[in-house]
């Protein structure tokens, strides 16, 4: 779904068409924020102060610490796995206008996201940060992130939903992609970040795609000891659509290398899946999910 709204800006999730590819955590907050075997995030979604991009936007704060910490809970009761809430904020926007720097991005101000790392800090959250790319290619974009990875509990996120560089369109009028030997260099780029910063705890590199084509070349993603992949499904529509597309990217092959995310949509996706349902543990509408997500995010 693109939508002109908010200053001509688009949303961060599309209509999924089927293609024809076939326990709260209370710890410190300096532990590990890896989802690992037992774990699990939960974030919400969107652009702060911008309503119409998702959850995350539509509540202040204070507001928004119960409404996650809640949606939190509700896995962790049902997988009696450590589950950690999180935000996941839209950085760089995608704008129908090319903008002051003609790279179609407006990003965050400072003084906009601070207090939400500084609340994620204070919880116990997990922050992601995410780009949008526009006429940037991902490892140009990160580098405009990449200063907050000194806060131990943030991640970065790439969307490539719309990329459109070297092309003579503007974002959302073609479904962008990115290569794996792209996002291996923003991993590199990453890597060399966190060892001359001294960063020593794991990061987490969040990929949002609907289609197999966003992330070409997948199975040449290399591997950094400290940072993990997530495959994030990024789209509204039926549960058996969601469920079908989710199971044809994150197959068996990539289980044990990749980590697996699925996007809800609280206004878009009719009916919304329930959290079992996104587990696995259920059914949707006769289709079930193979390998559970790690990583669940609201819009």
């Amino acid at each position: 779904m693109v939508v002109l709204s908010a200053g001509m800006v688009f949303s961060g999730g599309t209509v999924l068409m089927a293609e024809a590819h076939p326990t709260l955590a209370q710890e410190p907050v300096q532990v590990d924020q890896m989802p690992e075997k037992n774990e699990l995030i939960v974030a919400y979604y969107g652009r702060p102060g911008v309503k119409s991009l998702g959850v995350l936007g539509q509540h202040p704060i204070e507001q928004l610490k119960p409404m996650i910490k809640k949606k939190a809970a509700e896995y962790a009761k049902i997988t009696g796995k450590h589950v950690r809430p999180g935000f996941d904020i839209i950085y760089g926007l995608a704008s129908a206008a090319p903008g002051p720097r003609k790279d179609y991005i407006i990003h965050l101000n400072s003084k906009k996201l601070q207090p939400y790392i500084d609340a994620a800090e204070n919880e116990g959250f997990v922050l992601f940060l995410e780009t949008q790319l526009g006429e940037h290619m991902p490892q140009d974009a990160i580098h405009h992130i990449l200063k907050y990875l000194k806060h131990h509990n943030v991640h970065l996120a790439v969307d490539p939903e719309f990329e459109v560089s070297n092309l003579s369109v503007r974002p959302g009028k073609k479904i962008g992609h990115v290569k794996a030997a792209w996002i291996n260099q923003v991993q590199e780029i990453m890597d060399k970040y966190m060892r001359e910063n001294g960063i020593t705890e794991k990061k987490i590199l969040l990929l949002h795609m609907f289609r197999h084509t966003m992330v070409e070349h997948k199975e040449r993603l290399k591997h950094y000891d400290n940072i993990d992949l997530i495959f994030n499904l990024d789209g509204h529509g039926s549960p058996k659509l969601k469920v079908g597309i989710y199971n044809a990217i994150y197959t068996e092959k990539y289980a044990d290398k990749v980590a697996g995310g699925f996007k809800l949509f609280f206004k878009e996706d009719h009916p919304m899946m329930t959290p079992k349902q996104v587990m696995g543990m259920e059914h949707a509408q006769g289709a079930k999910v193979k390998h559970p997500p790690k990583l669940i995010n609201y819009q």
